[in-house]
């Protein structure tokens, strides 16, 4: 599987009570509509970039970008993170940027 381990290998192949009980069917409470998405690029399909039309009224071009990076994040899918990461606005997903006193800028970091 691309990405492995991530949450869906742990889910079928690893400690969860569910696998011993021989459960094969996952219930998931996130987006329907970045899930698309997340089942594209396990499929082997590259997802980047996504397409700017039939974005919900809920998602901005950004905000779709970010919660696909929470959604990664939260499947484990550390490559997936990582290039979406690089797409990403920096601010979005390492911190903000303040002054210090010498007149340097620093990163308050921050995890999402």
């Amino acid at each position: 599987m691309r990405d492995a381990p991530n949450y869906f290998t742990t889910f079928f192949d690893g400690p969860f009570k569910e696998t011993s009980e021989g459960v094969r069917e996952m219930k998931l409470h996130r987006d329907p509509y970045l899930f698309k998405f997340i089942h594209l690029y396990l499929s082997g399909y590259e997802i980047l970039p996504l397409p700017k039309d039939n974005i919900p009224s809920y998602f901005s071009e950004e905000s779709r970008l970010k919660n696909l990076l929470l959604d990664a994040r939260f499947y484990a899918l550390d490559a997936l993170a990582g290039e979406l990461e690089a797409v990403v606005p920096q601010a979005e997903h390492s911190g903000n940027t303040k002054k210090r006193q010498d007149g340097e800028l620093e990163k308050e970091r921050w995890k999402v």
